[in-house]
Order: C-alpha cells, then sequence, then structure tokens
C-alpha cells in the first residue's frame, strides 16, 4: 500500500494527476475492510439518477477522504477546515470526473469508527445515511474561462458539469444547524451554486 501511495506522489509531480487519481481510487477500494479486490463500480450520470439510485440502493460504502477537521481547498486558492465529514460512494462512479460520487454528511452526524479504523476514513457498508440535498457545481464555461485563465492555459478549465456533492444525513434528518453550516461554507465559493435541499 505504501508503494501505491508513493506511486501516486510521484504521478502527480509528474503532472499526471489523472493517473494519481486512478492509484488513489484503487488505494480507496482496497482500504475497505473485508475487501481482499476491488468492487465492481457502476457509472451513474446526473445527480437526479444517483439520487434515484441510492434511494433504490441504500447503504453503501463511503470512503472518507477529508474528515471533519482536515483541510481541503476545493478549487479555491486556499484550504478551508471541514465543518463536515466529506467523501465518496466508491461502487458508484460520476463519469463526470471519473470518480465516486462526492458525498458530504450533515455536520451532526456521527459516524461510527470500527476496530479496524485508526481515525475516522470510511462509513461502512449499511449505513442509515439518506441523501437530503446536493451542492451544484457553477456550471458557467464562461465563469471557468475567466476565473482559471493562466499563460498556460489560456482559456482556462473546463467546467466541471456533473461533478455535484450529494449531501447525506442520518435517517433523512437534516437539521437548521446542518443547513447553515454547509450553505456558509459553500456559499462564498465561485465554483459552487447554491446547496439544493430536498
Amino acid at each position: 500500500m505504501e508503494r501505491l501511495k508513493i506511486l501516486s506522489k510521484h504521478l502527480k509531480k509528474l503532472g499526471l494527476s489523472n493517473e494519481s487519481c486512478k492509484i488513489d481510487f484503487i488505494i480507496k477500494i482496497c482500504s475497505i475492510p473485508g475487501v481482499d479486490f476491488p468492487a465492481e463500480e457502476i457509472d451513474i450520470e446526473g445527480v437526479s439518477s444517483a439520487l434515484k439510485y441510492l434511494d433504490e440502493n441504500p447503504g453503501k460504502f463511503i470512503f472518507l477522504d477529508n474528515p471533519k477537521g482536515s483541510k481541503k481547498r476545493f478549487g479555491q486558492k486556499n484550504y478551508k477546515v471541514m465543518p463536515f465529514h466529506y467523501g465518496e460512494f466508491v461502487e458508484i462512479n460520476n463519469p463526470a470526473d471519473d470518480m465516486g460520487w462526492d458525498v458530504v454528511l450533515v455536520p451532526s452526524a456521527q459516524v461510527e469508527q470500527d476496530a479496524s479504523q485508526e481515525k475516522i476514513d470510511h462509513v461502512s457498508a449499511g449505513h442509515n445515511f439518506i441523501p437530503v440535498g446536493y451542492v451544484p457545481v457553477n456550471d458557467s464555461q464562461e465563469e471557468w474561462t475567466e476565473r482559471t485563465r493562466t499563460p498556460a492555459r489560456p482559456h482556462g478549465k473546463p467546467a466541471p458539469v456533473g461533478n455535484d456533492k450529494i449531501i447525506l444525513a442520518p435517517d433523512g434528518v437534516v437539521t437548521d444547524e446542518d443547513r447553515r453550516e454547509i450553505e456558509e461554507f459553500f456559499g462564498p465559493m465561485w465554483n459552487f451554486k447554491d446547496v439544493i435541499w430536498l
């Protein structure tokens, strides 16, 4: 596993971030307790289809690559402390970025840590987290071009259309404080639209 992590870092340094992400995905799959080989993943395109799939197939394993208290940039200049657990469904692929569907667990959510975890890094299959909303990405190519333009990339980055973040809450219970914290976290970021609550 350590060699895979070293390989991932090396690929990233070489500018091969897509390849690095693929190695990171293998690491995530291999970290699932009781799994000795990668799980089959299914492509689900569009947040509506993903929400429907999760309604029909609840309790899928979640890998938490950014647990509450860790830091993440979300494409911004500065890192922000995460007021919630953030991760992805490793078995449900989002073709928008060819990675697992991204999830936000509401800030009030408690994640049980099993004996196999040194730190909170996953939510075991069979959990009670249900979608309560999503954070849509800003799909304006005009704004992405304007804000991400560099001399090396004069047309900017392509808008990551469809790379929305699904919000989950235990038993579907989301508090006013959860809503406030999530909206205040994503609200100032130009690369996201207003949170949609279900």
